[in-house]
């Protein structure tokens, strides 16, 4: 006679956490959103001859002069209290190292208060995931014409425009916010949007870890509110219908993405920054 049981929930093994280093990379909407957004950014970094590092929770990208965005630390799984303030340190030697212009420090969870350590709190920004498949609805306004980034010279105009149109201030050089040798790198795909006779907007995607990454877009204040926004996104989501694609917004373009565009809002970043001494 045998007797039948429960089986235990208690194993020999290691239980999942959702951020090991063998857990899959979409085990999670938030893992894949959070490892996706670190790829991008080391991916723009490695093809403008920049610096990398990974570290065991989080990957750090830098340029070497202000470049907006692309002075960026990612935290890439969950860090206890007690683990932050190392991982800070260790971040802020990375960036004090050499170069300058500020860093940025994009965590998925809340954080310590780094205000003692240097760094200013600049919000926290949704995430923002779209599963791939979805229905592209594209409105192109007729006075907008969309171009692909191919050369130097459109290039040095889309970092103009972007710089521009953010603003980016304590960009140097407008047109030197990023490397032509990014334009080799087939996993990244450059927008400019003009109208009128001039560039009023930029947008910039990447394709890395299986997802496509919606990055820096932003339009001029005068064109805004005109479907210039809009149509960028229409255009890059049509570019990858088969990817889920994942971005970080502001709350202004949060409300076009979710209600037009199907994008499901998945957590709030902690979003700080540090200047360099």
């Amino acid at each position: 006679m045998t007797t039948a049981t429960e089986p235990s929930i208690h194993t020999a093994t290691a239980l999942e956490t959702g951020w090991g280093a063998t857990t899959p990379v979409d085990d999670t909407v938030q893992r894949h959103g959070a490892l996706a957004m670190a790829a991008a950014w080391e991916a723009i970094a490695r093809a403008c001859g920049g610096r990398t590092h990974r570290a065991d929770g989080w990957e750090a990208i830098d340029l070497g002069r202000p470049t907006g965005l692309f002075n960026s630390a990612t935290v890439t799984h969950p860090l206890r209290d007690e683990e932050f303030g190392p991982s800070a340190a260790r971040i802020e030697r990375f960036y004090d190292r050499g170069g300058h212009g500020a860093a940025l420090l994009w965590s998925p969870w809340p954080t310590p208060d780094l205000t003692a350590r240097g760094w200013t709190l600049q919000g926290h920004p949704p995430l923002l995931y779209r599963p791939a498949g979805l229905p592209i609805e594209r409105r192109e306004p007729a006075h907008l014409e969309i171009v692909e980034v191919s050369t130097a010279r459109e290039l040095t105009e889309w970092c103009r425009t972007a710089v521009e149109a953010f603003p980016l201030t304590e960009v140097e050089r407008p047109g030197s916010l990023l490397e032509p040798t990014v334009l080799d790198d087939d996993r990244f795909r450059f927008l400019l949007g003009h109208a009128e006779g001039r560039s009023v907007a930029v947008g910039c995607q990447a394709v890395v870890r299986g997802a496509n990454v919606l990055l820096l877009s932003t339009v001029h204040p005068e064109y805004r509110g005109r479907g210039v926004y809009g149509a960028l996104v229409a255009d890059r989501l049509a570019r990858h219908p088969d990817l889920p694609s994942v971005t970080i917004v502001s709350d202004d373009s949060r409300p076009i993405l979710v209600t037009r565009f199907g994008f499901l809002p998945i957590s709030r970043w902690t979003l700080w920054e540090r200047p360099r001494p």
